[in-house]
């Protein structure tokens, strides 16, 4: 499994990036098995990876810049999305899936600024 985090930033401040401590309160973190994964995930919030890159960030295997910011997902329509999901990645039906996604969800929900990026963690 690798660890995906996503981070909400006003702009590409590679020093919030670097520092661990100040990027926490900025990101929320899912667990997922391939980068493919993520890139179904953001299909699924509409959204997707630009061409853009960034520089090395500290503990970071990889990072990725999104071209849009990720359209949350209706309360009402949550199960509809989370059934999508599961078709799409055969990935088990338990709570601690669903409550990651719920979590990213109202992360997205809660939040807003210009930039996201997501860091696949070097854990």
């Amino acid at each position: 499994m690798k660890h995906f985090s996503f981070v909400l930033l006003d702009d590409l401040d590679l020093t919030l990036l670097n520092d661990l401590e100040s990027r926490i309160e900025h990101q929320e973190t899912i667990c997922l098995k391939s980068e493919q994964e993520l890139m179904i995930l953001l299909n699924c919030f509409n959204s997707s990876v630009s061409n853009d890159s960034l520089p090395q960030i500290d503990d970071v295997d990889s990072s990725f810049i999104l071209n849009e910011y990720p359209t949350p997902i209706a309360d009402g329509s949550f199960d509809d999305f989370y059934s999508t999901w599961l078709n799409k990645t055969n990935r088990e039906n338990d709570m601690d899936e669903y409550g990651q996604l719920i979590c990213l969800n109202s992360f997205l929900s809660s939040n807003s600024s210009n930039k996201v990026v997501v860091l696949s963690e070097a854990i």
